[in-house]
């Protein structure tokens, strides 16, 4: 498989011919990636919008997702940097020598400081700031300790071995632009057209989507028998790095939808329309989540859970945190009709 370096809007990925690449990473657009920095199997850099800057000497490790808030806010990763397993960066800035611990998330506009180690699991909080040599954990992060010098190596030192997944970007071949998106898929049932497919997915289940729906990269649509399904509504979108095992049953997306990055969401799942499922969020099977409703990134809803319209459940397990204001219908909506956009603007792009 070929590595994707994808051009966005005229804009081509600037990537240093020293970085090593794992052959299933995703490259777009407004990004740089510096001197020998090393990106994993199934990471997705997605820089359609502002830029995303990653330094030198740094490591991405598999399946974590890179992106940016729009044309509002970019993403930074300093120097000699470590993103573990599962991560999503999202329109942050972290300074040199962070280590961030798998499974952890990252939200807009916070900023991390130099050498300071953010541990598994974490969720960072929107606009939150941490000064360097800061120990980070826990949903929501908080301050556990400033760091020692030896205590920081003894982390890095423990997260630092690279994989031979990666390839030298010198040393392999690359699709610069994909001029043409295959759609040869024999299970997908498209209700209109309109639809966005990024081209890497994995799925072997029926697959039914709405117009103007849309699968971003690297999500995994996964069945145990021919009886699996997921059905995608109007207008929604599945977000990178997402996984649905559907068990052998129905996944059912409404209208409107956001999953956001990094999601999994197991088997025989109701959600209704116009809701919002936080990154890197886990629904367990049986569970239905009423329409205007809005699970808080990194959260857990375990099995059978019932979700109210318009109530937000957050935590691990995820419950009942407050009602949505009609100002966060707003906020939502708006995110909504952005992925159309980015929807019609990579139709335009790659097909």
């Amino acid at each position: 498989m070929n590595i994707n370096i994808i051009k966005y809007q005229n804009i081509e990925p600037n990537i240093d011919k020293s970085v090593k690449l794992a052959l299933s990473s995703i490259i777009i657009g407004n990004t740089i990636i510096n001197k020998n920095t090393a990106i994993g199997d199934s990471v997705v850099i997605r820089g359609d919008g502002e830029c995303i800057s990653i330094g030198k000497n740094c490591t991405l490790k598999s399946a974590s997702t890179v992106h940016v808030a729009s044309n509002f806010l970019g993403t930074k990763i300093g120097d000699n940097c470590i993103i573990e397993k599962y991560c999503v960066i999202h329109a942050c800035e972290l300074g040199n020598g962070v280590l961030v611990g798998e499974n952890s998330v990252i939200m807009d506009g916070s900023i991390v400081g130099n050498n300071s180690v953010i541990l598994p699991n974490t969720l960072v909080p929107p606009r939150k700031v941490f000064k360097k040599n800061s120990l980070i954990g826990g949903a929501p992060a908080k301050l556990i300790n400033k760091i020692d010098l030896k205590l920081y190596n003894s982390y890095i030192n423990k997260n630092s071995k690279k994989s031979n997944e990666y390839k030298l970007l010198s040393d392999v071949s690359y699709t610069k632009h994909i001029k043409k998106q295959k759609l040869n898929f024999k299970k997908l049932n498209k209700i209109k057209d309109n639809i966005f497919i990024a081209a890497d997915i994995k799925y072997n289940c029926k697959l039914t989507m709405g117009s103007k729906s849309s699968i971003w990269f690297s999500v995994n649509l996964h069945s145990s028998n021919e009886k699996g399904e997921v059905f995608i509504g109007e207008g929604s979108n599945v977000q990178d790095n997402t996984i649905i095992n559907t068990e052998g049953k129905r996944v059912n997306i409404g209208k409107r939808v956001t999953i956001g990055h990094n999601v999994i969401i197991n088997g025989n799942i109701e959600i209704e329309d116009d809701v919002v499922i936080g990154i890197g969020s886990i629904l367990e099977e049986n569970c239905v989540i009423k329409k205007n409703a809005f699970i808080g990134a990194h959260s857990f809803v375990k099995k059978n859970t019932i979700v109210p319209e318009g109530q937000i459940y957050a935590g691990k397990p995820a419950s009942f945190f407050r009602n949505v204001t009609e100002k966060e219908k707003a906020y939502f909506s708006n995110g909504q009709k952005i992925y159309l956009e980015l929807s019609n603007n990579y139709l335009k792009e790659l097909m």
